[in-house]
């Protein structure tokens, strides 16, 4: 057995062992979503270049079971999302490759980054945000993650598909079936340029500004239970 199968084997074993610990009293408490878009101060009335970073805690009890499933994010309608000519990865490119294949397969697609904590600490991920190939007309975002035992280890990497639908401005993310729970996530798109429109320069992200930005994400379980939060953050109006 090679030395990655059998530190990806003792991980999944450990993670086993506390799942089935802890799978009789176990179950989801909430979730807690935060939205943070820069620069809060935005037009009234035009869309302006901006990120936006999205944080995600899922809290449980007695272990972590259920395991999520999918994750749908309502972006408020001052938010839109322009992925114009950025070049579009395809998911086999990167699916189970560990990061630095990831970029150099797709570093051109590459639009964020950020953080997973997986069963609380057992084990940690780095993520790297792409733009994927769209699924029929939606755009898509793949959230690759390369994941580290406690120690510090390389053990794995797997992809998120998350699916942007304009018309109502949702970005739904699939999460594959791995046994784990991911109790906290976070991922930034960052302010990338997407190409121009009537002359003027488009970013992936672009926001205006009505004295706040309302977005809530709902999570939904392996057992069909579902848990919501919202998330408010103040913007500025400039003239």
């Amino acid at each position: 057995m090679s030395k990655r199968k059998y530190v990806l084997a003792a991980s999944l074993g450990v993670i086993g062992a506390l799942l089935m610990s802890g799978t009789a009293a176990a179950a989801v408490t909430g979730i807690s979503y935060t939205a943070s878009v820069s620069p809060k101060k935005q037009s009234n009335k035009t869309f302006g270049p901006a990120s936006i970073s999205n944080n995600i805690e899922t809290f449980y009890t007695g272990g972590f079971m259920p395991t999520a499933t999918e994750t749908a994010i309502v972006f408020s309608t001052d938010l839109k999302f322009t992925p114009g000519n950025v070049a579009r990865c395809q998911l086999s490119q990167i699916n189970t490759a560990p990061e630095a294949q990831a970029n150099a397969a797709c570093g051109a697609s590459r639009i964020g980054q950020g953080s997973a904590i997986i069963n609380g600490g057992v084990l940690t991920g780095k993520v790297a945000a792409y733009n994927g190939t769209p699924s029929g007309s939606s755009p898509s975002v793949y959230l690759h993650v390369d994941v580290f035992t406690g120690a510090g280890t390389y053990a794995f990497s797997t992809t998120l598909t998350g699916v942007l639908n304009l018309s109502t401005n949702t970005l739904t993310v699939s999460i594959p079936p791995t046994g784990t729970s991911i109790t906290h996530f976070d991922a930034t798109i960052n302010k990338v340029k997407s190409g121009k429109k009537k002359g003027k320069a488009t970013y992936y992200v672009m926001a205006r500004c009505h004295k706040k930005w309302v977005n809530s994400a709902v999570t939904r379980f392996a057992d069909g239970s579902t848990r919501g939060s919202q998330s408010v953050q103040k913007c500025k109006p400039k003239k």
